[in-house]
């Protein structure tokens, strides 16, 4: 794998997100050690990679569209970009693009956005040609507390002329040095198909598989189990070698004594390896997938206890971004998940699919709609998350948040998270880790991050509410993981019984 492919699979995870505000990690811990200095320094000159450049965009009158900051025609200096591709805002400034609207009409707009408390009140306006909609800062609020994204609708309609037209979002007088907000994206919806949008977002949550059983087990695993995951002593076996030696049995005893109700196994991820007999797979990943088929062993030793099994999935290393063109990237992924769900059908009781934000960006033509039903394929009541990371959902297609939060957030409300934020609307769904990263790269184990009784709180006031947590474990490349944090998992077993 390519040093790019590498990092634009850190872009999902380059920061992790703690209660009452946002905390960088280093991007790093998600790569072998061997490339990781090659990789934070190219990291900023390869971070655009994910980017629509700034081309011309188009507005169609029957679709909503977002605008970008990395597609826009030009920006000011007082904008910086950020990890996860957004781009914090200080003082006074304008973002443009250039768009090509097919037909005349108006427009709704909504900025996804997290508003800085101290620039509250602070006006801004998007324009183009004679129409001007205007804004009053308001604070941001969401699962992560206050500066949580969200989607903020802006009154009145913005009115674009049909053929080449510019778009502008400005915030005029703002202190120089005052930080204004983080900027992700300028929405804008056609109100003349405003019925037929509801309809599809309707039509999806119609869609959408029970997720009850997820609640009622109240909390998972989460194993990073990857072709860079080491062993105790720090040796690494080739994939298929590892694959091979893989004991299910002592895993499923395992998971059965921490009292987790299902576990995610992690398929792909930086490098693009499988551990089953998946011809789509390996049409597109040479020599990256196994005679032995670990997943559905693994399944039957799970599900004999009566533990699900889902899955991670990388679109971004799966299927080729940001190289691939949209219709590639479309048709890798629709053939990978449809053989993948009809080859393992109940075996695998759902998704959890990685770095959907940037794909939403790269590939706007993309068919969330119908890769929804590619994902049902052999099981109908399989559940399905599209991994937005902070930012709000990518698309109504899906059943539950990816919750990729590292640390205890805000609790869920009502089964959910607060309107037009992260995971609004969707069954919540919170993504811990117990050690301070995803796969097992070092010999040494770190201790749990949480205790029992602060994991069990969370967890307990979680299932309550309608939610539940995964708690990702650092697991060695021969099956095992920490002592203390099965340990850690039995006492949270007993206060949540």
């Amino acid at each position: 794998m390519t040093t790019k492919q590498q990092v634009v699979c850190l872009l999902a995870s380059a920061v992790t997100v703690a209660r009452g505000g946002i905390w960088r990690r280093e991007a790093a811990v998600r790569i072998r050690r061997g490339t990781a200095l090659l990789v934070l320094a190219v990291l900023v000159s390869l971070a655009g990679a994910a980017q629509t450049g700034p081309a011309v965009m188009t507005v169609k009158g029957d679709a909503p569209i977002s605008l970008y900051g990395g597609g826009a025609a030009s920006k000011d200096d007082c904008l910086r970009r950020q990890a996860g591709d957004s781009f914090r805002w200080t003082g006074s400034g304008q973002m443009t693009w250039k768009v090509q609207v097919d037909q005349a009409g108006d427009y709704e707009v909504a900025l996804n956005h997290a508003a800085e408390p101290s620039a509250v009140g602070q006006d801004l306006q998007v324009s183009s040609g004679k129409s001007t909609v205007k804004y009053t800062l308001a604070m941001t609020k969401g699962v992560f507390g206050n500066k949580s994204y969200e989607m903020t609708p802006i009154k009145g309609p913005l009115r674009l002329e049909a053929g080449t037209q510019s778009i502008a979002l400005s915030i005029p007088n703002a202190p120089k040095a005052t930080a204004v907000h983080t900027f992700r994206s300028l929405e804008l919806i056609p109100v003349a198909a405003k019925a037929a949008i509801e309809a599809d977002r309707q039509e999806a949550r119609r869609a959408r598989a029970s997720t009850d059983w997820l609640v009622k087990a109240g909390y998972g695993l989460m194993f990073h189990w990857t072709s860079q995951s080491i062993g105790k002593d720090g040796t690494h076996k080739p994939y298929a070698q590892a694959v091979d030696d893989f004991d299910v049995k002592p895993l499923a005893d395992m998971v059965d004594e921490t009292g987790a109700g299902y576990v995610f196994l992690t398929i792909g991820h930086a490098e693009s390896y499988c551990p089953g007999p998946i011809k789509a797979w390996e049409k597109y990943h040479p020599g990256k997938t196994t005679r032995r088929d670990l997943i559905a062993e693994m399944a039957d030793a799970l599900n004999a206890k009566g533990i699900k099994l889902m899955c991670y999935l990388n679109v971004a290393s799966l299927a080729g971004y940001p190289r691939s063109g949209e219709e590639e990237f479309t048709r890798t992924m629709t053939e990978v998940v449809t053989e993948f769900g009809e080859h393992y059908k109940e075996k695998v009781a759902g998704y959890w699919f990685d770095c959907c934000y940037q794909a939403r960006e790269k590939y706007p033509g993309f068919s969330f709609r119908e890769f929804f039903k590619a994902c049902k394929a052999g099981n109908p009541n399989r559940i399905v998350t599209l991994n937005s990371w902070i930012y709000p959902n990518v698309s109504e297609w899906q059943e539950y948040w990816a919750g990729e939060v590292g640390s205890p957030v805000g609790l869920p409300v009502n089964g959910t998270t607060p309107e037009n934020g992260p995971g609004a609307g969707l069954r919540y769904h919170a993504l811990l880790l117990m050690e301070p990263y995803w796969v097992q790269q070092r010999v040494d184990m770190p201790r749990p991050q949480f205790t029992a009784q602060r994991l069990g709180d969370y967890v307990s006031q979680c299932k309550a509410n309608g939610g539940a947590v995964t708690i990702n474990l650092g697991m060695y490349q021969d099956g095992t993981v920490d002592p203390n944090a099965v340990n850690v998992l039995k006492e949270v077993h007993k206060r949540i019984q």
